[in-house]
C-alpha cells in the first residue's frame, strides 16, 4: 500500500467520524425524481480504488449536508437528496439514509450508526458483505453499490433482504415503527455500517398473474357458446408468440368477462404449454357433454390439479359461507408470499394493529421451523385467528367477495367474530389472550379446570392428550363408562376426537378396536372440565361491537340452531357454549345446510375443515348440492392456492372484483416491454412506484 493510499484511508476515516457527529436524513430513490428546480450532480465510482464506493458515498453525503437544493446520482443506480428537500418538493423516498459509522467490528459499527440515526431501540435487519470481494477492486465497488440498491428495493417492497429472492418473505415491522436495516461491509480501517430506514414509496409488488402463473376466466350464456369461445381462445393462444402477447390476450378476456353470465370456466396453468394442455383437456370434457344424449349426462364438475375448473350447474353466491378453522392449523411460513403480492392490504393491516403479534411471527417465520411446533395454546390461537383475519380482508377488500353466512370450527367461532367487522377492537384481544389464565392455566398448561374436575392435588401429574380416530360416536360411547377420564370432545363426520388422560384414551381406543392419531396438544376444550370456566370464557369474549354491523350476513354457531343475534352478550354466550361443551361439527354443518349454506369457503391456515365438510355433506340426507373450498393449503404455494379458490368461486358464479388481476397484468406487461432495462439488469425497470404508505414513527 502506497503512502498516498494511507493518506486517503486516513482521510476517509476522519471524514466518516466527522459525519457521525451530524444529524443525517437523506432520501434514497431508485429513479430520478421529476423536479426541475433541483440541481443534479453525477458521481462516478472509482472502480480502480479499493474504497471506490465509500469515497463516492462519502462525497455525496458531505456535499448534500452543505447544500439545500441539490441531489446526487451515484453511477446511475441511486439518487440521493436531503430529506427536507424531498419533503419540500413532495418527493416520496423509497428509503432514508440516517446513519453511517466506522467501527472495529460489525457490532460496534452498527451500534454507532444506530446511535447517529437515533434508532438504538430497534433491531435492524443486517445485510453483511463478505470481505473476500476485496480481492477484486472493481467488483468490490460495484458489489457494494448493488447491495445498497437492492437493500433500498427490499425496504420499498417490504421484503426481507435475502440472497434467495424467490423464497423471500414479507418484512413485518413492530407496531407503528418503520423498517430499519444495517448494511455492513469491510473497510480498510474496520467495518463500515449504514442505517437505512423505510420511506413512504412502495415499489411494484410481485405479480398475482405472470408468465409462470396464468389465470383467466371465460364466460357464456350456454355450454355450446362456452365451448365455441374456448375453441376460439385456443386458436388465439397458439398464435401468441411471446409472453407479452399472451398476457395481453388474457387481459382482453378479463375485460370481456360478464359477472351476470350464467356459465363461466377458469383456466390456470404454470406456463403457455401448460395452458394449451389445460385448454385441450377442458375441450375434451365439454365435448362429451355436447353429444345428442346430453340429457342423460350428469352436470359437469370439472377441476384439474393445475387449478382449471368448470361447473355446468353453478351453486351461485346465495349460499356462500365463510368457515373459520380452529386451533392448531398454523404452520411454518404460512402466508409468506401474500404480503409481497398484496402490500397495500398488509400496509393497511399494519396501521390497524400489531401484525407481528397477530401472526406470531417470532414462531411462524423463524429460521428454525421447529419453533412453530413449540407454540403454546394461546400462541396457536392468536396466530390462527390472525391468519383468518388476513385472508378475510384479502377476500373482502381486494376481491370484493362477501359471504352470506359464517360459521366456525371450535375456536374458529372467535376468529369469525374478529374477522367479519363485528367486534370494535379485535386487536386488543391479542394481549388479552396471551395473558388470560383461560388459555395459559385453565384448559392448557397446568390444566386447573381438569384438576378441579378430577379433584387432584396441585402436585399430582396429569398426562393429557387428544386423538383423532376414524370412528362414529356410537362406536365409542359404550366404552366411556369404563374410562371416566376420557371424553369424546369433537364429532366430525366419520371421525371423532377423544381427549383426556392419555393412558385412558389409549385404553378406550384399544377396547373399541380403533386406532388414533395423537395430536400431542394440551387442551381441555370441549370436555366436561371446561364447563367449570364457562362464566370466565363468556366474560372474556364480551366485547363492544361496531356501530355499523353486517346486515346481510348470518352467523351460525355450534351452540344453537338459529343464527346468533348481533348482541355482545349473545355473541359471548355462543362462544362460551361452543368452547366449553362437546363440539358436534357434523350437526353444525347439517344446521348450516338447512339454513341455506351451499358453498363453504375455509378462511384460515391450511384446510382443516374442507375435507371434513365434504365428507359430512356426502353422508347427509340433504339432496341439495354443496361444496367446500379452501383458501389456503399447507405444502403449496400460498398465491396459487388462493387463485385456485378464486377460480372455483368464479366458476360457481360468485361475484368478485377483477381489478387485482388487471392491475397485475398491466404491471407485468409493462415490465416485460422494457426490454433494454431488463437486459441491463437495472432495478429501475423493476421498481415502478405503485402506491404510497404512511410513514411509521
Amino acid at each position: 500500500m502506497t503512502a498516498t493510499d494511507n493518506m486517503t484511508l486516513k482521510s476517509i476515516s476522519e471524514r466518516i467520524l466527522q459525519q457521525q457527529t451530524k444529524p443525517m436524513r437523506l432520501a434514497l430513490l431508485l429513479r430520478k425524481p421529476n423536479i426541475d428546480s433541483v440541481n443534479e450532480h453525477y458521481v462516478a465510482i472509482d472502480t480502480q480504488h479499493s474504497d471506490g464506493f465509500e469515497l463516492a458515498l462519502l462525497h455525496s453525503i458531505e456535499r448534500l449536508s452543505s447544500t439545500t437544493d441539490e441531489m446526487i446520482n451515484i453511477a446511475d443506480r441511486l439518487w440521493i437528496m436531503p430529506g427536507l428537500l424531498a419533503a419540500k418538493n413532495s418527493v416520496n423516498a423509497h428509503a432514508y439514509l440516517n446513519g453511517v459509522a466506522l467501527g472495529s467490528n460489525q457490532a460496534e459499527a452498527i451500534t454507532l450508526a444506530l446511535s447517529q440515526a437515533k434508532r438504538l431501540h430497534t433491531q435492524p435487519q443486517i445485510v453483511a458483505l463478505d470481505g473476500s470481494v476485496k480481492t477484486n477492486i472493481a467488483n468490490n465497488a460495484q458489489t457494494t453499490l448493488a447491495a445498497m440498491t437492492t437493500l433500498v428495493e427490499s425496504i420499498a417492497s417490504r421484503c426481507i433482504p435475502t440472497h434467495d429472492k424467490v423464497n423471500s418473505q414479507y418484512w413485518f415491522s413492530p407496531l407503528h415503527q418503520s423498517r430499519v436495516a444495517a448494511l455492513c461491509y469491510p473497510s480498510a480501517n474496520g467495518v463500515q455500517a449504514m442505517i437505512l430506514t423505510q420511506g413512504r414509496a412502495l415499489v411494484a409488488s410481485k405479480q398475482l398473474v405472470n408468465p409462470q402463473r396464468l389465470w383467466l376466466p371465460l364466460c357464456a350464456t350456454s355450454l355450446v357458446q362456452l365451448h365455441t369461445k374456448l375453441m376460439a381462445f385456443s386458436a388465439q393462444v397458439n398464435s401468441a408468440t411471446d409472453d407479452v402477447s399472451l398476457l395481453t390476450l388474457i387481459k382482453s378476456t378479463l375485460a370481456d368477462y360478464q359477472t351476470d353470465a350464467p356459465l363461466a370456466l377458469v383456466l390456470m396453468a404454470q406456463d403457455r404449454n401448460g395452458l394449451i394442455i389445460e385448454i385441450n383437456a377442458m375441450l375434451a370434457t365439454m365435448s362429451t357433454h355436447l353429444q345428442p344424449d346430453i340429457n342423460d349426462n350428469p352436470p359437469i364438475e370439472y377441476k384439474t390439479p393445475a387449478g382449471s375448473c368448470f361447473y355446468s350447474a353453478p351453486l351461485g353466491d346465495h349460499g356462500l359461507s365463510f368457515v373459520y378453522p380452529g386451533v392448531g392449523t398454523v404452520y411454518p411460513n404460512m402466508l409468506s408470499q401474500m404480503g409481497l403480492v398484496f402490500p397495500n392490504v398488509y400496509a393497511e393491516l399494519e396501521n390497524q394493529g400489531d401484525m407481528q403479534s397477530m401472526l406470531q411471527t417470532e414462531f411462524i417465520y423463524a429460521a428454525d421451523k421447529n419453533r412453530t411446533a413449540q407454540m403454546s395454546l394461546s400462541q396457536l390461537a392468536i396466530a390462527g385467528v390472525g391468519a383468518s383475519y388476513v385472508l378475510t380482508k384479502l377476500l373482502q377488500q381486494e376481491f370484493a367477495i362477501e359471504p352470506k353466512f359464517a360459521l366456525g370450527y371450535s375456536m374458529g367461532e372467535a376468529a369469525m367474530w374478529a374477522s367479519l367487522d363485528v367486534w370494535q377492537a379485535p386487536h386488543t384481544m391479542i394481549e388479552a389472550t396471551q395473558n388470560s389464565s383461560i388459555f395459559t392455566q385453565d384448559i392448557s398448561g397446568e390444566l386447573r379446570c381438569v384438576r378441579q374436575q378430577w379433584q387432584l392435588a396441585d402436585d399430582e401429574t396429569i398426562v393429557w392428550n387428544s386423538f383423532v380416530t376414524r370412528a362414529r360416536i356410537d362406536e365409542l360411547t359404550p366404552h366411556l363408562a369404563d374410562y371416566p377420564r376420557a371424553y369424546i370432545a369433537i364429532i366430525q363426520g366419520d371421525t371423532c376426537v377423544i381427549a383426556g388422560c392419555e393412558s385412558s384414551c389409549k385404553a378406550l381406543l384399544k377396547q373399541a378396536g380403533k386406532r388414533g392419531i395423537a395430536a400431542n396438544r394440551i387442551t381441555a376444550m370441549h370436555t366436561p372440565a371446561a364447563l367449570n370456566i364457562t362464566d370466565d370464557v363468556r366474560q372474556f369474549y364480551l366485547q363492544p361491537l361496531l356501530a355499523n354491523l353486517p346486515e346481510h350476513l348470518q352467523f351460525i354457531s355450534a351452540a344453537q340452531t338459529a343464527p346468533v343475534t348481533l348482541d355482545s352478550h349473545a355473541i359471548a354466550q355462543s362462544i362460551a357454549d361452543t368452547f366449553c361443551h362437546q363440539l358436534d361439527f357434523t350437526q353444525l354443518i347439517h344446521n348450516a345446510r338447512e339454513q341455506g349454506c351451499r358453498l363453504f369457503v375455509e378462511v384460515g391456515a391450511d384446510r382443516q375443515t374442507t375435507t371434513l365438510i365434504d365428507k359430512i355433506n356426502a353422508q347427509s340426507n340433504n339432496t341439495s348440492p354443496a361444496m367446500a373450498i379452501a383458501v389456503n393449503a399447507k405444502g403449496g404455494d400460498d398465491v396459487s392456492s388462493l387463485l385456485k379458490c378464486l377460480g372455483q368461486l368464479m366458476a360457481h358464479r360468485v361475484p368478485m372484483s377483477l381489478a387485482p388481476f388487471i392491475r397485475s397484468l398491466d404491471d407485468v406487461i409493462n415490465s416485460l416491454s422494457q426490454q433494454t432495462a431488463i437486459a441491463d439488469g437495472s432495478p429501475l425497470s423493476r421498481c415502478s412506484e405503485t402506491s404510497l404508505e404512511g410513514e411509521p414513527h
